[in-house]
């Protein structure tokens, strides 16, 4: 059986479009026929709203156990009795829009805290990575998907941590300005070092990789909020500069290009934000969501 892709999306910059891009790339992938996961690692949850508003639900309507904060309460909790094995039913997690886009949400509402409150109470561990590996591997949830992406907050917690350790991929969208690329090379080293760390440095840096698997690939950067009027071309050139000086690769690169960036641009259009909370795709997304797909399917050596 074969297991989702699983795609980290995420900047140490907010406001650059993260989450309305990935839940105009779910609608696009399941056009297209693809079975779609969405997860909310964002204490915000931005993501979970325009979802559970698809179903005309809102936060404070969810019970305890159909929020992804469960998983990560309930490890804590597993980890007082030993000889209990962690086991958590998928299936009142799980939501779907009418759209078809299926979805675990995170809650601000949350009885015992939100994300961000529960990653505090988790140590800075091996063992405090494993929470949302473990509950993959004993659901089995990710033979049920074609596609699953993390929605992941602007920070480097534990629960991000074990999320980037996860994923197969991970793809990075970015408003191309100055004050906006100054991150991005050093959010490429830090996920990157995450790897590291853990799978290869560390004590545990066999199980990890037994765990875990291969270090997730960069597929690139896209463009998102582009206002029609501005030049930022020497912009684009710094950034491109930055990261070759740095010596990373992505999955965009061929035997005669090495491209760290998608060639679709997301422009700053009002409608796409209103589109996207009415769960209405938007063109733009399209030619993004096929270049993806492409990418992932070129590196697995397959026609997705």
């Amino acid at each position: 059986m074969v297991e989702a892709k699983k795609i980290f999306v995420g900047n140490y910059k907010g406001g650059v479009g993260k989450t309305t891009s990935i839940y105009q790339i779910a609608l696009q992938m399941v056009e297209l026929r693809y079975r779609v996961l969405l997860i909310d690692l964002d204490p915000q949850c931005s993501l979970s709203e325009i979802c559970l508003a698809r179903k005309g639900l809102g936060l404070e309507q969810l019970e305890p156990n159909e929020s992804l904060n469960y998983i990560y309460d309930m490890w804590q909790q597993f980890k007082q009795f030993k000889s209990l094995p962690f086991s958590i039913d998928a299936t009142p997690l799980i939501k779907a829009t009418e759209e078809n886009v299926h979805f675990i949400p995170s809650n601000t509402f949350y009885p015992n805290g939100g994300l961000d409150e529960l990653a505090l109470k988790l140590k800075e561990d091996f063992e405090d990575l494993l929470p949302l590996q473990q509950f993959f591997q004993r659901s089995g949830v990710e033979n049920e998907y074609d596609f699953i992406l993390f929605d992941c907050p602007p920070s480097n917690n534990i629960i991000t941590q074990g999320a980037f350790l996860l994923s197969n991929y991970y793809i990075i969208p970015s408003i191309i300005q100055t004050l906006s690329i100054r991150g991005v090379v050093h959010y490429i080293k830090t996920v990157e070092n995450i790897y590291k760390r853990v799978c290869i440095d560390s004590q545990y840096a066999l199980l990890a990789q037994t765990l875990f698997g291969k270090k997730p690939e960069l597929l690139g950067i896209f463009e998102t909020l582009k206002k029609g009027t501005v030049n930022n071309h020497h912009v684009l050139n710094d950034l491109i500069a930055d990261l070759q000086e740095s010596t990373f690769t992505t999955l965009l690169f061929t035997q005669t290009e090495k491209n760290f960036t998608f060639k679709t641009i997301i422009q700053n259009y009002e409608d796409i934000a209103r589109s996207t909370a009415a769960g209405k795709k938007c063109s733009e997304y399209a030619e993004l969501t096929d270049e993806i797909i492409a990418c992932i399917g070129k590196h697995k050596g397959v026609l997705l």
